[in-house]
């Protein structure tokens, strides 16, 4: 197992990126909102007082359906604009004036396709906010580096990346290509256009060149406001997974790890519940905020000896084995509600999990798929209740 020598120079809190010009403006109109509507001076509200998930699931889906109606309507009237000045003038005008006019009436229509979405979104993920009863906007850092809940959801909001926080020297990419990273950034980026492209080239494979001619170009109205749609519906989903990642981690750590229940845990059993999470943020390759928080929650409860290497696997496997039988059922509870709290089972996870869960591979597998479910369809109760950690396997 790791000693602190081997990895004394790691440093708990490493904050390699500040956050980026839009999501600055993103806060600073998530909190300008919060006033505007009287929320910022509002208490956060316990998942026990919100409304049912049926009426928390048919609120957010019909806040995320108005998004991504209006968002499909932004796409395609920008894109119609673009293509009727194309077919009006490109046979009328000089090449260069109408190359001039094309460029100027693109670039307007794109700065204002974009300024729609990114206020779209940031309505979108503050009405999310409030139906999940998230009404502070300054309720204090939550992650590392200064991080607040508007961070999150001003980056969720805009699709801004997540900043590369090496919390405990944790690197959740260390086991991700760089050369697979980039291919998958460009594919997400060149979305419109591969699609565009698919469509024409199927076209033409069907009804020929000809008559692809005369209505191709009108494609991209209908691509664009898909794509448009598209791009709200993710924002609103992620938007909520966060949020409910925030509320579920405080009920983890208040509710759940009270000061009676951490006595019953020994040294090892406290380290091992450091190193659940961070084992899973490395399988899970990602930076995603919900298990970050988490694990912060967890480390500002116990007292960990931050020159451990708590991400390594092999190390967490080992620790199960040196447990009571009680605290390793308590560990893989932990373990099976950490990979589910980014809202989904990673290649690695499936493939890893089973060494640590061994006979109960199959109960702890499906309990963190439900979970993951719960998530991702808003059932926010749900979740509470699958987030339950004992001393009872499964």
């Amino acid at each position: 197992m790791s000693t602190p020598a081997e990895a004394s120079s790691k440093s708990t809190d490493l904050k390699e990126e500040t956050p980026g010009f839009l999501e600055r403006i993103g806060v600073r109109y998530y909190r300008y909102l919060s006033k505007k509507y009287g929320t910022s001076g509002l208490k956060n509200v316990a998942i026990d007082d919100l409304p049912p998930d049926n009426t928390l699931t048919t609120l957010a889906s019909n806040i995320t359906a108005f998004a991504a109606v209006i968002g499909f309507g932004i796409g395609g009237l920008t894109t119609f604009v673009t293509i009727w000045v194309e077919w009006t003038y490109q046979a009328s005008m000089e090449t260069i004036p109408y190359y001039l006019l094309y460029g100027f009436t693109l670039a307007v229509m794109l700065i204002l396709e974009m300024a729609v979405l990114f206020w779209l979104g940031l309505k979108t993920v503050y009405s999310l906010a409030c139906l999940s009863g998230h009404n502070q906007s300054n309720q204090g850092v939550v992650l590392p580096g200064d991080d607040e809940v508007p961070n999150l959801l001003a980056r969720a909001a805009l699709e801004v990346p997540d900043p590369v926080i090496h919390y405990l020297g944790i690197d959740p990419l260390k086991h991700l290509s760089k050369s697979k990273l980039l291919l998958v950034t460009f594919l997400y980026k060149a979305k419109v256009i591969l699609s565009t492209v698919l469509v024409k080239f199927i076209l033409v494979r069907l009804v020929g060149k000809g008559e692809v001619r005369l209505a191709v170009s009108w494609l991209g109205v209908p691509i664009t406001g898909f794509w448009d749609a598209f791009t709200l519906y993710k924002v609103a989903r992620e938007a909520r997974l966060r949020l409910f990642g925030n509320k579920l981690a405080e009920h983890i750590v208040n509710n759940l790890l009270t000061d009676e229940f951490i006595e019953q845990l020994s040294p090892k059993c406290r380290e091992g519940a450091i190193r659940a999470v961070a084992t899973m943020m490395v399988l899970a390759q990602n930076y995603h905020p919900n298990m970050l928080m988490l694990l912060v929650k967890l480390c500002n409860k116990f007292k960990i000896d931050q020159r451990c290497e708590y991400d390594n696997w092999e190390d967490f496997l080992a620790l199960l084995d040196q447990v009571e039988t009680h605290e390793r059922y308590f560990l893989l509870d932990l373990l099976c509600v950490s990979a589910a709290f980014d809202g989904h089972l990673s290649r690695l996870e499936r493939h890893h999990l089973p060494e640590a869960f061994k006979e109960l591979t199959d109960v702890y597998m499906a309990r963190s798929e439900v979970l993951t479910k719960q998530l991702m369809n808003g059932q926010l109760h749900a979740a509470k209740e699958s987030c339950t950690l004992d001393f009872v396997p499964g």
